[in-house]
């Protein structure tokens, strides 16, 4: 019987009697107004009792937790809102499918659809009778203890069928619910469901433009966007206070323009000029006077552009650089009441002069007495045709001292015959030196002269001759001592006349201890032998070195130095130089092209690079990072392959794979030798 009224229900109603589409319109002018959602809420809701005809009323968001964080109710006991049991969609029949009262054509409670009775007691009595044991509370005891029989859930859904709220009905009176306002209440949900999420995002958005205005309020440094005319549009906290404001609102509310702020005039056109002109930020200091003073704002300003590609305004950052512009004017003040050289260049420049009258070449500078008890050692040694072994480190200026004995000796007028052992392989080194007959080996294509024959009364110059074989070595031994030797492939005795200079930066006793190097040679190379001296020993040189690398380099490269800053010359004299002479000199090359105004200043970072150039490289590509350790590693070795000493031997490969990769990473060690 009651299935029967039910479906008489059904069938009679009629769809006008709802106000269908005055209702779904009056919610659609929800969705077109931007408000928070509690009042979207209660506005919607506001507008359901009467086409509902339901006494009790709830919409009600639900999160990704099934929790019900915000909702708007009407008619519902305070106690089932406040209880736990304000169930929800999957409260409603603990996995029972109900039957009984309710009519099958209507939309049943699904894991996304909608829950419909229209007698919760004989729902319940119908679920009684099919199944006697429900776990927990349910929707049937809960409606029931307030009284309500006719009930429905709807979900409210977004994209995907994701439930974002939820339509809640309910009232004392049975029958509420025919497949007309049913329907209705489908479409209903669609509608809200639109108007619940604009009025998120509208709350999202709100929510993330006070953070941003949050953000933009606490910035430490002042933030602006102008018009073309100047006026503030918008300023945060920091900059009103730059300008003398207490309060962005006086800025913006007024309409103040930038030409109201006692700024330099001139400069704020010339500026504005050149952001017009530019696509990027330009920075400009800009002078203010801010009361009984005078702020120097440095400004960042880039022009805002329509789809024209119009200029409509501008935006950017400025902050105050007050302090930092009235120490640089202290600076130049004080700079201008100095020399144009300071007392390190005046000193050095009075000492090079004495130098040249006193010795025929500049290039060995210094006045320390290590370096002097080297020059005294090139003149006691120059004018006889003792061999001599000149020992130091790396870049001290071994070549050079055995230029200024070859230039000082008798045999000045002949060539100075150079030969680095190091960068020559084992196989080859024996040929370079004493030449070789056609057909002495394979390649020997043609006879060929060695550097002893080209040194026939002249000088020869063996660069780390710690390298040598031990082979090569006996064959050079003979030579000094006897001063004939043989070509590679022949029997032929030649004779010759040749002084030896020998340098290295090895220690060659040590070496005739582990049996690496002969000893009758090392005692005939070591007749005389010339220590020279690490920079670090010398550091009073360094002033002298410096004003020599100036003008050497000034006029290599055109420019002109004329004092060296202090701080860069306490650091040139604190510096370990393990690089020595060499080292100073790349320095200097490299402090000169980048100071400006007649002043070399390098910063105390520059000592560093090398460090720093390890850390990059360990990110760099696999074969760049190959190329640039051995790179390193030629340096180390100044181009030198072969030999215990020798690159190979460091990086733990043979000559010729090493020469392989080199080849192929487009190495030239050329360029790494001393």
């Amino acid at each position: 019987m009651a299935k029967k009224t039910g479906l008489k229900n059904l069938e009679e109603t009629p769809s006008e009697s709802f106000g269908n589409i005055d209702v779904l319109c009056q919610v659609s002018e929800k969705i077109s107004r931007l408000s928070d959602l509690k009042t979207t809420l209660d506005e919607i809701l506001a507008i359901l009792p009467n086409v509902t005809e339901c006494q009790h009323l709830a919409i009600r968001i639900i999160d990704s937790f099934g929790n019900i964080p915000i909702y708007s109710q009407f008619g519902l006991e305070k106690k089932f809102v406040e209880s736990e049991h304000w169930v929800t969609l999957k409260d409603c029949l603990c996995g029972y499918v109900a039957k009984g009262n309710v009519d099958k054509n209507l939309p049943f409670f699904t894991e996304f659809g909608s829950f419909y009775t229209n007698s919760m007691s004989l729902l319940n009595a119908d679920i009684q009778k099919h199944r006697y044991q429900l776990d927990g509370v349910t929707l049937r005891n809960v409606c029931q203890s307030c009284g309500y029989e006719s009930v429905a859930i709807i979900p409210v859904k977004i994209l995907r069928d994701k439930i974002i709220a939820e339509l809640y009905l309910s009232d004392e009176r049975t029958d509420l619910f025919p497949l007309e306002k049913v329907r209705f209440f489908e479409k209903l949900s669609a509608q809200i469901g639109i108007a619940v999420h604009n009025s998120q995002l509208y709350s999202s958005l709100m929510e993330s433009q006070k953070k941003v205005m949050d953000l933009f309020d606490s910035a430490s440094i002042g933030i602006i966007e102008l018009d073309t005319k100047g006026t503030v549009l918008r300023i945060n906290q920091k900059g009103a206070s730059l300008f003398g404001y207490s309060n962005p609102k006086k800025l913006q509310d007024n309409a103040v323009k930038m030409n109201e702020l006692n700024l330099d005039k001139d400069s704020w056109d010339s500026f504005i000029e050149d952001v017009d002109a530019e696509d990027s930020v330009v920075n400009r200091v800009v002078q203010f006077h801010i009361g009984h003073q005078n702020m120097h704002l440095e400004m960042s300003l880039k022009s805002i552009t329509d789809e024209k590609k119009k200029t409509v305004g501008y935006r950017g950052t400025f902050h105050d650089v007050t302090d930092s512009v009235r120490l640089e004017e202290e600076r130049l003040n004080k700079a201008k009441t100095e020399s144009l050289k300071n007392r390190y260049f005046q000193e050095t420049q009075i000492l090079k002069d004495e130098l040249k009258s006193k010795y025929p070449f500049e290039e060995m500078i210094g006045t320390s007495r290590s370096i002097q008890e080297v020059k005294e050692a090139i003149r006691q040694v120059a004018s006889t045709d003792t061999t001599v072994l000149i020992k130091g480190e790396t870049g001290t200026g071994k070549e050079l001292v055995a230029r200024y004995i070859h230039e000082l000796s008798s045999r000045k007028d002949r060539i100075l015959v150079k030969v680095n052992c190091a960068a020559l392989s084992e196989g080859l080194i024996a040929s370079e030196l004493f030449g070789h007959e056609k057909g002495a080996f394979t390649g020997a294509i043609q006879k060929r002269l060695g550097r002893f024959e080209y040194a026939d009364k002249a000088t020869i110059f063996l660069d780390e001759i710690g390298d040598l074989p031990m082979e090569t070595q006996a064959m050079l031994l003979r030579a000094i001592q006897d001063g004939e030797f043989e070509r590679v492939g022949s029997s032929k005795t030649i004779k010759i006349d040749v002084r030896l200079l020998a340098a290295t930066n090895r220690d060659l006793s040590l070496l005739v201890q582990e049996k690496k190097f002969r000893q009758d040679l090392f005692f005939r190379l070591n007749v005389f032998p010339v220590d020279v001296p690490p920079l670090r020993e010398r550091s009073e040189d360094i002033p002298l070195l410096t004003a020599y690398f100036l003008e050497h380099f000034g006029r290599k490269l055109g420019k002109r130095i004329d004092r060296v800053k202090e701080e860069t010359m306490q650091i040139f004299l604190h510096y370990s130089w393990p690089g020595n002479v060499r080292e100073l000199q790349n320095i200097i090359e490299h402090g000169l092209i980048i100071s400006k105004k007649g002043v070399l200043e390098i910063s105390e970072a520059y000592f560093r690079q090398t460090f720093e150039a390890e850390k990059i490289a360990k990110l760099l590509p696999m074969d760049e990072f190959e190329k640039h350790y051995i790179i390193e590693v030629l340096r180390f070795t100044q181009g030198t392959i072969y030999g215990d000493k020798g690159a190979a031997s460091i990086l733990g490969m043979k000559p010729s794979t090493l020469q392989s990769r080199m080849k192929k990473l487009v190495i030239d060690r050329k360029q790494y030798q001393e």
